[in-house]
């Protein structure tokens, strides 16, 4: 119990005492922003008038600088219709036609034996593979060599002995997809590598 009142006494007389100290730097703190605030005079009352001048100056010199800024984005007048439909020659974006070409490499794919074939042929020429006939109506390619890409329209038809030709295939090949237009057949497969001009 001794204990416990002697603990009491002490924390009691800290506790005061903490108090007192506190109140105390409270009241210098006070002190010093009351003669903080009476000596020394803010600093925009000192030349608040040359502010608002320096203010009004610099509003005025930026519309004085969006004034010729509109001057010089002066809108021209529309091309005429002949301007419209022939590009201009010395235009670096313009788009660049692609390549015609009178010559194919295709690739065949033999499933039974499972060897791959190159074929060089040229635009309009039969092209025969095992029982397959193969003719190439028109081939070209992207003059980009960064973004290669050769496309042909091609007809396949198959012959076998006792009956007529029948077409399995007719429609554009591209050499960078060919999963999105392909010959479905159970013994070979045809896609084209590359446009090329022959001799």
């Amino acid at each position: 119990m001794l204990n416990s009142l002697n603990h009491f006494k002490i924390r009691y007389s800290l506790d005061s005492s903490l108090t007192q100290t506190y109140k105390k730097l409270m009241l210098i703190s006070m002190k010093i922003c009351l003669l903080m605030t009476t000596v020394v005079p803010p600093l925009y009352g000192q030349d608040f008038n040359t502010l608002l001048n320096e203010l009004s100056e610099a509003d005025q010199l930026e519309s004085e600088m969006a004034d010729s800024k509109k001057e010089k984005d002066v809108v021209p007048p529309p091309p005429s219709s002949t301007e419209i439909a022939s590009p201009p020659e010395d235009d670096l974006f313009a788009t660049e036609k692609n390549i015609v070409t009178n010559g194919i490499t295709l690739q065949g794919l033999d499933k039974q034996t499972a060897r791959v074939f190159i074929i060089d042929a040229l635009v309009g020429q039969t092209i025969e593979f095992g029982t397959l006939k193969i003719v190439v109506k028109h081939c070209e390619k992207t003059p980009l060599e960064d973004r290669h890409e050769s496309m042909a329209f091609i007809i396949i038809s198959e012959e076998k002995a006792k009956s007529a030709p029948h077409k399995l295939f007719s429609g554009w090949m591209f050499s960078s997809s060919p999963a999105l237009s392909f010959l479905d057949h159970p013994l070979y497969d045809i896609w084209i590598k590359d446009c090329k001009n022959l001799d």
